[in-house]
């Protein structure tokens, strides 16, 4: 009977030790398969606009951009505290053609990311993607449209940013917006503080 018992134990031990080493695994992988479903209903939103649709939302966010004088850094960095207060605003509205709050996503070749820019930082969303600072211009591209998109790294959860120390100058990443694909190349690569 011990012998039945220590079997089972050993079992039950052996199935929870397996189960800690493989979450982060099963995680990202679960992480990259919902990516995948973001990025693949952003396009087909995409697919579904027409010229006119483009138009409409690129001078949008360029008005938008206009509008803003200067980044402000020092608003609400961790997102609007109350989900229906962003909903309700201009900022979510805009570069939000599947209404919801995916504008884009970025992918960098060189480490094999592929991820969703959504409206704002809020903790839930840096758990599975790439945050968009309210308050900074819309990564819209052109002369002086500084925007700042944010993610985690090290998180057991997913990779996100994880290897992004693996970038060196010259490295090209890209975001994809509406209809249009922004090249960005790594020019400076600054120390931790």
């Amino acid at each position: 009977m011990m012998r039945k018992i220590s079997g089972i134990l050993f079992g039950l031990l052996f199935l929870v030790g397996f189960g800690i080493l493989a979450y982060p695994t099963i995680s990202d992988q679960w992480n990259t398969y919902r990516q995948s479903q973001l990025i693949s209903t952003y396009e087909d939103t995409l697919a579904e606009l027409t010229p006119e649709d483009f138009s409409k939302e690129w001078e949008a966010a360029r008005n938008f951009n206009a509008s803003l004088t200067q980044n402000n850094l020092y608003g609400d960095v961790f997102g609007v505290s109350n989900d229906n207060d962003m909903a309700d605003s201009e900022y979510w509205k805009i570069l939000n053609v599947a209404g919801d709050g995916v504008m884009g996503y970025l992918s960098i070749p060189k480490i094999n990311i592929k991820l969703a820019v959504y409206h704002g930082t809020a903790e839930e969303l840096l758990q599975t993607g790439i945050g968009h600072l309210a308050g900074t211009k819309l990564p819209i591209g052109g002369e002086s449209t500084h925007s700042v998109l944010a993610a985690h790294r090290g998180l057991p959860s997913a990779r996100l940013f994880t290897d992004v120390d693996q970038l060196e100058r010259g490295d090209q990443f890209y975001v994809h917006i509406l209809d249009e694909i922004l090249a960005y190349q790594v020019d400076q690569i600054l120390p931790m503080v």
